[in-house]
């Protein structure tokens, strides 16, 4: 967070704390909240959140045009819009029951990331979405992983709430902890090349225990999907399938990738909580940077 540099600023933040409640237990009612921050609607917050925002706005620093701290550009007569929208984000922690120092950390990670990429490819992977979206979503996922099965509805979600917007690309990424993760990436890279890996997908996610995913169960898979579940479980054991699957972990790892699922917003990793909320959010503020580029890092 860059320094303050004016006796403005400083008597600004003073200004502040004095408009604060007494202690810090103590709640901000919506009309106290609207005469200290009048550009914030804080309404959907109880006294006691606003009062955490108020406290999170103190110590956060803005990342839009205003230079400063978000309360101050929240303050009347300041025209930063994005500073509504890192209201909108701290307003979405709050009401997840986040404490204001995980929000600030969560805040300050979130908005330095978009001046961090990785160059991931997007066009050797399954795909869904609008080819030409401007927001390409990259996870790394893993069919053994519960987190992973958790996610896909919210990230289906996101393509189909987005349209046009937004392209999902998943990439193979097993953990050695789980025995038939290969396996399962395999069966999948298989129905892939027959145009069927989300039908597949879905099966193994829908279907991740050990037992669940030997070769019996996989080359059941394959014939509900109309595939050859016997040619499938050769080409597995001949090695034919591994290549897309190594070159997807070795590029993860290349990133940073070291648990599963892993989300990258056209190369910038996902750092906020996996929920519909917050992949809508992240998406649109990924559209907005890819418009302005630049107009949030800060020197």
């Amino acid at each position: 967070m860059p320094p303050f540099h004016s006796a403005f600023a400083l008597l600004a933040v003073f200004t502040l704390l004095a408009a604060a409640p007494d202690s810090p237990g103590a709640g901000l009612s919506d009309d106290r909240a609207r005469q200290i921050l009048p550009r914030a609607e804080l309404s959907q917050l109880n006294d006691a959140q606003r009062a955490q925002f108020l406290e999170i706005a103190g110590d956060t620093f803005g990342y839009g045009s205003c230079n400063d701290t978000l309360a101050q550009c929240l303050r009347a007569g300041v025209s930063d819009k994005h500073a509504l929208r890192m209201t909108e984000l701290v307003k979405l922690m709050l009401l997840e029951g986040f404490t204001p120092s995980v929000i600030i950390d969560f805040v300050e990670r979130y908005y330095a990331s978009f001046g961090k990429r990785h160059h991931l490819r997007a066009d050797d992977c399954p795909s869904l979405g609008d080819p030409k979206a401007p927001v390409v979503v990259v996870e790394f996922s893993d069919f053994q992983c519960p987190h992973c099965g958790t996610a896909q509805k919210p990230l289906k979600d996101l393509v189909l709430s987005l349209p046009g917007k937004v392209r999902l690309c998943s990439k193979y990424f097993p953990l050695p902890g789980h025995p038939r993760a290969v396996q399962a990436a395999a069966a999948a890279e298989y129905a892939f090349h027959h145009k069927k890996f989300w039908e597949m997908s879905e099966l193994l996610f829908a279907h991740q225990e050990t037992d669940e995913l030997n070769d019996a169960h996989l080359k059941e898979y394959a014939k509900q999907l109309g595939l050859d579940g016997a040619e499938m479980l050769k080409q597995i054991y001949a090695g034919r399938l591994e290549g897309a699957i190594e070159k997807h972990k070795k590029e993860g790892m290349e990133a940073g990738v070291n648990s599963t699922p892993s989300l990258y917003f056209n190369g910038r990793k996902f750092l906020l909580p996996l929920k519909p909320e917050f992949l809508v959010f992240s998406a649109q503020d990924e559209e907005e940077w890819q418009r302005n580029k630049g107009a949030w890092e800060k020197g």
